[in-house]
């Protein structure tokens, strides 16, 4: 378990810095294509906006790692003393979603690889762009589980 956290974490650190730094590149192409040659390329834009979703879904997963997700802070606010009952009950729910990520999404790589669809510009197979979402859900799902462990030892 522990090799594929670390795998995830990995995938997670050099990802979100490739897909930065890719959206960066495609952007100031596109940026300058407009305004200093006056010729607008679409391409830059359209593979801007998947590698974002790519980096809103690993940076969920990588969010999961550090507890810097997003949560209502009023419940371990007034009961102190369950915090870890309430940190288990948001590693199950966490879990559930992901393993909801991970049927539904798998569900809709199906339908997309079906229909065979692309997307406009790029031509890229619409799956490959909904296969973000059963690949998170399962990082998402490991990571749920790890955090479960480490709580029921005490860490």
């Amino acid at each position: 378990m522990k090799i594929i956290v670390l795998l995830i974490h990995y995938i997670e650190e050099k990802g979100l810095f490739i897909t930065f730094a890719g959206m960066l590149v495609f952007l100031t192409i596109s940026i300058l294509s407009r305004y200093a040659f006056q010729r607008p390329l679409s391409w830059p834009d359209e593979l801007s906006t998947y590698l974002f979703i790519l980096m809103t879904f690993l940076g969920a997963s990588a969010s999961i790692k550090t507890g810097s997700e997003l949560k209502v802070n009023l419940l371990y606010e007034r009961f102190p003393g369950w915090q870890r009952t309430l940190d288990g009950i948001l590693h199950g729910v966490r879990l559930l979603f992901g393993i909801f990520f991970m049927v539904t999404g798998w569900a809709y790589v199906q339908v997309e690889m079906s229909m065979e669809t692309y997307t406009p510009i790029l031509q890229i197979p619409v799956y490959l762009i909904f296969a973000i979402l059963p690949v998170f859900g399962s990082f998402m799902m490991i990571r749920s589980i790890d955090c479960l462990i480490l709580l029921l030892k005490g860490k």
